[in-house]
């Protein structure tokens, strides 16, 4: 081979190799822009460096949240600090992504307040595996079933008649009443006798230990709220976790938990319950409270629950139940307040349907169409819980041909699917002749209506839904039926403050405070 066929040979075989080389490289951009177009992440506002899109949420996070899903739509992507989260905003992604990855997003991240307070050991906090599961199913068919449920109506009708009255007494001495922490008195007091077999509000006479009693529960109860609704950096920016610690969150939310195991050793006095259990002498009007159930439930090991788990179990359900009826019911009356036609077209309902002779029954409220009407309404314009407790992807999982990683963060904007322009005219206005008109929509189901999922959709639905619609009903009819609500002196409809203030739950921002006059004298609680 001379000199000019050897240059050419070297030439070709160069060529051959460039354009090899050229190939190879086409080929690995097309796969890899084909890789980033499947694992591309759904549309979201674009995120600074450390914090991410913390900087786009407001002290009102699902207003914010719902303007951003405006402009980028009902399944969207955001980086909270280092977490990727994903947000579902509107009834028709909520009904692809329950369907297709409830189960893969059943998950809970692990949180400093709930991993300190709970040791992520009760229903809202642990994460999918044998325990979780029992405990769920125990929830569903022993602690709410219908029939566990109905045990307890002479319990509800107790407190409510209870509350009332001593709502009537003030009421005659002309008093403006707190009406927000009468609402918590009511729940607080069915949910502890319906969990603990006793009341902790408007027993009269206290002895020095039930005072001490009553005043560290709510102590706990305002302590928590305080912790649990409070943001940690640490949960989203772990390399900024000295902030947290200057902060001093770790001892305080230690500290809450020492306070809570000595307030529920006191509470749940498991001890009374187990000898109570030992004696066959209780009679046949005994109905076990949650305790009892607690104490006699056996894990898949054979064991019973542990102690500990069980007074975690108990707090949990004690602040959850207490907090979320009250408020529902809270801002039904304020939406009535400055509604004042549907006040009256729901009191003309109760006198039609109950008169005026007798006090509401549980029995009446099937035959109240609007007054259910403005319980789903509430709910609607005013979920418990209006952004969800954050659900974690335990593996990856995809929707509407988007991708996203393992430990991915999932809210659903309750706020934002409620008020969804697609679903409701008007959604912004308080208006129940919609349910009038549609019925068939039930926020029970947690799987047909996704536009109405106030308790939540899927495994993680909340286990209480019958009893809290129940409650929010019942205590609504009585109000209702029984006063007629005065704005104090000074106070109009025009002036009223609707504003919204974001802790755990979302409340009115100024507690209202209403003279309360009783419509009939034959209302004798």
């Amino acid at each position: 081979m001379d000199l000019e066929e050897s240059h050419s040979y070297k030439s070709h075989h160069i060529g051959m190799l460039a354009a090899g080389l050229l190939v190879a490289a086409l080929t690995w951009i097309f796969y890899s822009n084909a890789g980033k177009r499947e694992t591309k992440k759904p549309p979201g506002p674009r995120p600074w460096p450390v914090v991410g899109n913390l900087l786009n949420l407001s002290s009102l996070p699902h207003r914010s949240l719902r303007d951003l899903a405006t402009k980028y739509g009902g399944f969207m992507y955001l980086r909270l600090g280092s977490v990727p989260c994903v947000v579902i905003s509107t009834a028709a992604a909520a009904r692809e992504f329950v369907l297709k990855n409830d189960a893969d997003t059943a998950g809970r991240p692990q949180v400093v307040a709930l991993a300190i307070l709970e040791e992520d050991k009760t229903v809202a906090s642990a994460n999918p595996g044998p325990y979780w599961n029992q405990l769920r199913k125990l929830c569903h068919d022993q602690l709410f079933s219908p029939k566990r449920l109905a045990s307890y109506e002479n319990a509800r009708t107790e407190e409510i008649h209870h509350m009332a009255r001593l709502l009537r007494e003030d009421a005659k001495r002309g008093e403006v009443i707190d009406v927000r922490r009468w609402l918590q008195g009511v729940t607080c007091n069915y949910v502890t006798r319906m969990l603990l077999g006793k009341r902790y509000f408007g027993n009269g006479e206290e002895s020095p230990e039930e005072k001490e009693e009553k005043q560290g529960f709510e102590k706990f109860y305002k302590r928590i709220f305080e912790a649990v609704g409070t943001f940690i950096i640490d949960d989203y920016v772990p390399y900024l976790s000295f902030i947290t610690k200057l902060q001093g969150w770790i001892p305080r939310l230690w500290d809450i938990r020492h306070f809570s195991d000595s307030i529920s050793v006191k509470i749940a006095d498991l001890d009374k319950h187990r000898q109570r259990a030992l004696d066959r002498n209780r009679g046949e009007e005994y109905v076990p409270d949650f305790v009892d159930v607690l104490l006699t439930t056996k894990m898949e090991n054979g064991e019973p629950l542990p102690d500990k788990n069980i007074k975690m179990v108990l707090m949990n359900m004690l602040i959850a139940g207490t907090d979320t009826m009250a408020n529902t019911v809270e801002w039904a009356m304020a939406e009535l307040m400055v509604n004042p036609l549907h006040m009256k077209r729901a009191k003309d309902e109760l006198d039609n349907v109950v008169g005026t002779n007798r006090l509401v029954q549980e029995s009446d409220i099937p035959n109240l169409p609007f007054l259910q009407a403005i319980t789903k309404e509430a709910l609607r314009m005013h979920p418990p819980a209006p952004l969800s407790l954050p659900h974690e992807s335990i593996r990856p999982a995809e929707i509407m041909g988007y991708k996203f990683p393992a430990h991915t963060r999932v809210f659903y904007n309750l706020f934002a699917i409620h008020r969804d322009p697609a679903m409701y005219e008007k959604p912004d206005e308080f208006n129940p002749q919609r349910f009038i008109d549609h019925p068939e929509v039930n926020h029970l189901t947690g799987m047909d209506y996704y536009e109405l999922i106030p308790f939540g959709a899927g495994r993680r639905m909340c286990p209480a839904y019958q009893l809290g619609n129940l409650m929010v009903s019942l205590m609504l009819a009585h109000v209702l039926h029984s006063f007629d609500w005065l704005f104090p002196e000074g106070e109009s409809v025009q002036t009223f403050d609707m504003s919204e203030e974001f802790k755990l739950t979302v409340a009115l921002k100024n507690p209202p405070r209403w003279i309360f006059q009783p419509r009939n004298p034959a209302f004798l609680y």
